[in-house]
């Protein structure tokens, strides 16, 4: 009687091919993978340069003073990108040039929430919510971005001047002291913060800063007026003269300035030279009047005493 011998044995053929297949069935799925990955990444990458295109094309029609087809290339552009930052910030700031407000601080508002650290978002969010009123929020816009970017003069003197607007001077003295450390050769920094000075009564260094501010901007005749008025505050009408009729070489057809110059003239001793001024200024309108008044104010005790 024989025996029925088996042919199914380890490492027999049959088994090798079916290992073959299995080995192949595996590189081919590892084959589609990769094709699929790329078609993906290249779907991507095409997806990304057309929200770019958008972007583009949107700042083109903001150039050319058509910012309503830029939003609807910003808003296309989010479609595909929907959480991009700058996309958005770039709709929020089309939204501000047609007025459409409420949406500008929803957009504002959206990039803030996804990118906290966004300190352009919170300092655009302050000055919306500080042109309708809203100081506290503003407040806390401004304080935020000038966390966030510490070194940033601009974001500093935002902060500087809602607290000065909210009677918090003592606040905004150090801020505007930083914005012109981080920017001495910014002539308006220097000016408000001189003129900040001035209101806390510290007149030595509101002349000085005054001074860097005309030297910086020598074209400007408001800020030699406000110099001279500086002077006269220090009791240096002398030279509040010489900085008064600086700004009425600057600005001949302001008949506000002869008028203070006359004020200057007169606490100098100079009562002849005081009343020309007076007849060359003639009448002014109340707009020169009203000028005349707040810069008169910083000085009344002076002139009264005269």
């Amino acid at each position: 009687m024989g025996y029925n011998v088996s042919t199914h044995l380890p490492g027999s053929d049959a088994e090798m091919l079916r290992d073959e297949e299995i080995d192949e069935r595996i590189r081919r799925f590892e084959e589609m993978q990769r094709e699929d990955d790329l078609r993906r990444y290249r779907d991507h990458d095409l997806q990304a340069n057309t929200a770019h295109l958008r972007i583009k094309l949107g700042d083109s029609y903001v150039d050319g003073g058509n910012p309503r087809r830029a939003i609807a290339e910003y808003k296309r552009a989010l479609k595909l990108d929907h959480n991009n930052a700058l996309f958005r910030m770039r709709l929020a700031d089309a939204y501000v040039l047609v007025e459409s407000i409420d949406q500008a601080i929803e957009e504002y508002r959206r990039v803030v929430r996804s990118a906290p650290n966004h300190a352009e978002a919170h300092a655009s969010l302050g000055d919306l919510y500080r042109r309708y009123g809203m100081m506290q929020e503003a407040l806390l816009r401004y304080r935020e971005a000038a966390r966030l970017e510490t070194g940033r003069a601009f974001y500093r003197y935002k902060l500087a001047d809602i607290c000065w607007a909210l009677g918090m001077n003592a606040d905004a003295l150090p801020e505007l002291r930083y914005a012109v450390e981080l920017e001495p050769r910014q002539a308006f920094y220097r000016f408000r913060l001189a003129e900040l000075l001035l209101e806390c009564g510290a007149l030595g260094e509101a002349v000085a800063q005054f001074e860097h501010a005309v030297a910086l901007a020598p074209y400007d005749d408001y800020y030699y007026a406000r110099l001279a008025s500086a002077l006269v505050a220090a009791g240096e009408p002398l030279r509040a003269v010489v900085a008064y009729r600086r700004a009425i070489e600057r600005a001949p057809r302001n008949r506000s300035y002869p008028m203070l110059l006359a004020d200057a003239y007169f606490l100098a001793g100079l009562d002849g030279d005081a009343e020309s001024c007076r007849r060359y200024a003639g009448d002014l309108d109340p707009y020169e009047w009203e000028f005349v008044r707040r810069r008169r104010g910083e000085y009344r005790p002076r002139l009264a005493a005269e």
